[in-house]
C-alpha cells in the first residue's frame, strides 16, 4: 500500500472540489474523506466473473470516480481452494499477507487470528457505524465460535429444495414436505411412478444430508461439540444423522457420486426427477431472465423432525458466501476506512443489478423480482443458520466424512460403521 498520512481532506457536498497539498483535485458525492493519494487494496479472490465482484467493481468504479481517483483494487483470482490457502499461507509466512483474501472460517484461519494479522471485522463495522447495515446471518457467518465477526459477507444465500410441480402432481403428492417424514414419503411416491425421487451429485451436497437431522435435533451444538471430541459420532444424534442419509440415499439416481451437478439439476427441470437440495445460486437453472422461477418449478425449505425441535421451521443452511479477511495491517489504514465506509453504502444496491442478493438491506427493492424478495424475506427472518460439517471440522476428519459418508447410500458401510470411522478420525486428528 501506497498512502501519505499527513495530507488528509474532507469533502463537504455534493460537487465539491477539494484542493490537496498535492495540488491534485478530487470530485465527490456525498459527505466522505479521502487523502485523494494513491492507494492499493491488494484483494486474492475467488471467482472472476462472479456476481458479487462484479458488484464490487461497480463501487470501486464509483468511489473512483465520486472520492478517490487515485484508488486502486488490484484483484488476483485463484478458485482452488487448496491453491488459494497455500498461497496465503507462503504471503503469511513471509509478512506479506494481502490486505484482504478469500478464506473460509475453519481451522486454517483460527492460525491466522491467533498469530494476530488479521482483523476483528465485527470492530471495524462498529466504529464505522455500519453494523446495522447486514442482516443478522451475513452479520454472524463468517464469525468464531467465541462471537468476534472476523469476515465480510458479499451476498444472502438461502438453500432449499427445489422440485418439479408436475412431478409432484403425478405422484400425488398435493403439499411439499413439512417434515423429513413426509419427504421420505414423497420420494416413495415418485418412485412409484418410475421417476427418480432425488436429483443427486456429490459428496459435499451429501454433508447436508447428513447433517439435516442433528441440527433439528441440537442447532449446531451436536457437530461443534463432534468436532473437537467431545462427542462421539456414534452418539444417539450422530447415528439419527447416517441413518437418515442411509435411508433417503436410496431414492438417489444411479450414479450419483460422479455426477454433473448442471446435468444432475436438468433432471428436475425437465421432469425425470422430482427434488432436487441446493439454494438461491442455481437461479440460472430453475429460473427465467428475469429471476423468477419456471412455471413447473416450486421451492420448499428444511423440513423439520416435530415440535421439540431445537430450531424453528425458519432456521436451516443459510450464508453469506465464503467470506473475505482483512488483514491486521490493512485495517489500520484511514484511506481503506474511508472506503470501506463508501462500499456499503452503495454495495447492496449494486447486488440487485448484478443479479445476486445483498448481504444487507438495499435502499429499494424496486430492482428484485418477485422471487428474490421472498428468498430475502426467509434470510432476514432466520434466527440461526446450520453450519457446514465439512468446515466445522478439521481438514483432515472432513475429507474423511467426504470419502466415507457416500458408503452409506450404497450399503459398503452401517451407521455404526461409519460412525467409528470418524470417531477414529477425531481421535488420530484432534485429540
Amino acid at each position: 500500500m501506497k498512502i501519505n498520512k499527513n495530507i488528509m481532506c474532507t469533502v463537504l457536498s455534493f460537487g465539491l472540489i477539494a484542493s490537496l497539498g498535492s495540488g491534485m483535485a478530487v470530485k465527490a458525492e456525498g459527505e466522505y474523506q479521502t487523502t485523494g493519494e494513491d492507494y492499493e487494496i491488494n484483494y486474492i479472490a475467488i471467482n472472476e466473473t462472479g456476481a458479487t465482484t462484479k458488484a464490487l467493481l461497480d463501487v470501486v468504479k464509483m468511489y473512483q470516480e465520486q472520492v478517490n481517483p487515485n484508488f486502486k483494487m488490484n484483484m488476483e483470482y485463484i478458485n482452488d481452494q487448496q491453491a488459494r490457502n497455500q498461497k496465503i499461507r507462503t504471503l503469511a509466512a513471509s509478512d506479506e499477507l494481502p490486505d484482504w483474501f478469500t478464506c473460509d472460517i475453519d481451522s486454517f484461519y483460527e492460525q491466522l487470528w491467533d498469530a494476530g494479522v488479521v482483523a476483528n471485522v465485527g470492530e471495524i463495522y462498529d466504529e464505522l457505524g455500519i453494523t446495522d447495515k447486514f442482516y443478522p446471518v451475513a452479520l454472524h457467518y463468517p464469525s468464531l465460535e467465541s462471537g468476534e465477526i472476523v469476515g465480510v459477507s458479499w451476498q444472502s444465500q438461502s438453500e432449499f429444495f427445489y422440485y418439479n410441480k408436475d412431478v409432484f402432481a403425478e405422484a400425488g403428492i398435493e403439499e411439499t414436505p413439512k417434515t423429513f417424514d413426509e419427504l421420505l414419503d414423497a420420494c416413495a411416491k415418485i418412485e412409484s411412478i418410475q421417476k427418480t425421487p432425488i436429483a443427486m451429485d456429490g459428496a459435499w451436497r451429501l454433508l447436508r444430508y447428513l447433517a439435516f437431522v442433528p441440527y433439528r435435533m441440537t442447532g449446531n451444538e451436536f457437530i461443534e461439540s463432534a468436532a473437537k471430541g467431545e462427542i462421539p459420532f456414534s452418539s444417539e444424534t450422530g447415528l439419527a444423522g447416517a441413518k437418515f442419509v442411509e435411508e433417503i440415499g436410496q431414492y438417489f439416481q444411479e450414479g450419483w457420486t460422479t455426477a454433473d451437478s448442471t446435468t444432475v439439476a436438468q433432471l428436475v427441470v425437465n421432469g425425470d426427477a422430482g427434488m432436487y437440495y441446493s439454494g438461491s445460486w442455481d437461479l440460472n437453472i430453475f429460473g427465467t431472465e428475469d429471476m423468477e422461477l419456471l412455471d413447473n418449478i416450486g421451492i420448499f425449505t428444511l423440513p423439520i423432525l416435530g415440535e421439540d425441535d431445537a430450531t424453528t421451521a425458519a432456521d436451516g443452511f443459510f450464508n453469506g458466501g465464503t467470506p473475505t479477511v482483512i488483514s491486521a495491517k490493512c485495517a489500520e489504514d484511514e484511506e481503506f476506512k474511508n472506503f470501506f465506509r463508501f462500499l456499503w453504502d452503495h454495495y447492496n444496491d449494486r447486488c440487485f443489478v448484478n443479479g445476486t442478493l445483498p448481504p444487507g438491506k438495499p435502499s429499494s427493492m424496486d430492482d428484485a423480482s418477485e422471487f428474490q424478495k421472498e428468498l430475502l424475506n426467509n434470510f432476514a427472518n432466520a434466527e440461526s443458520f446450520a453450519k457446514c460439517w465439512d468446515v466445522v471440522a478439521d481438514v483432515a476428519t472432513a475429507e474423511v466424512m467426504l470419502n466415507e459418508t457416500p458408503s452409506l447410500t450404497l450399503g459398503a458401510l452401517t451407521p455404526e460403521e461409519w460412525a467409528a470411522h470418524l470417531d477414529e478420525a477425531i481421535k488420530q486428528n484432534v485429540q
